[in-house]
């Protein structure tokens, strides 16, 4: 029976998935926290002379270069309205590290693999649907305490605790759409591979300089 309900621990295990989710012109995506090394805070970009307009500059993080993508230009978009960048999400593709600039890295998801459905063709995403995954629909409880207008969000990953008051009355169900994004995919581009073995190679030589 405890072996039993080991293995059935370990299914429930392999079949949740975290995400981490941030925003991007108040739209809100995600990406699977596997795919993330780390978030940091937005910093100054030294830019790089002659690179295409996506790319923001490098950035040296611990004495790592990091080539910075803007990926509103890397595909070409307009804001609906003024957000300042606040983190950076940093992913390696084929040994190369690259930041991806968000507007903030809102928190991080543990989901049920099965919730996420194939995007339909109704949803708008800043996001081209090719590197697109999927769409996820977080539903969250909201009760409202009529007596002293207070209210309480409680999202899927945690049970609303229910107290019995008469003066407690469970208003609507607002829901949020993510969209699941395939990181890795959009940064691998030839272009921007290339750049990334320049500035690896750039910096090797360097630090190569430095230690002689």
């Amino acid at each position: 029976a405890v072996a039993a309900e080991s293995k059935q621990e370990k299914k429930k295990e392999e079949d949740m998935m975290q995400l981490v989710v941030f925003t991007l012109d108040k739209e809100e995506y995600a990406a699977p926290i596997a795919d993330v090394q780390e978030i940091i805070r937005m910093a100054e970009v030294t830019p790089v002379p002659g690179a295409p307009e996506y790319i923001r500059g490098i950035l040296n993080v611990r004495g790592k270069i990091v080539v910075i993508v803007d990926v509103e230009k890397r595909f070409h978009l307009t804001r609906t309205g003024e957000t300042s960048s606040r983190h950076i999400i940093m992913t390696e593709v084929a040994e190369n590290t690259f930041g991806v600039i968000v507007d903030q890295a809102v928190e991080i998801l543990r989901v049920p693999i099965s919730s996420i459905q194939p995007t339909p063709a109704v949803v708008s995403s800043k996001i081209h649907l090719d590197y697109v995954k999927g769409v996820i629909v977080v539903e969250e409880e909201r009760s409202v305490k009529t007596g002293e207008c207070t209210q309480e969000v409680v999202d899927t990953r945690k049970k609303a605790k229910t107290k019995k008051s008469q003066a407690t009355e469970v208003a609507d169900r607002p829901s949020r759409l993510i969209v699941l994004i395939d990181l890795p995919k959009i940064l691998q581009e030839k272009e921007l591979l290339l750049i990334g073995d320049t500035v690896a190679g750039a910096a090797g030589t360097v630090a190569n300089k430095i230690g002689a």
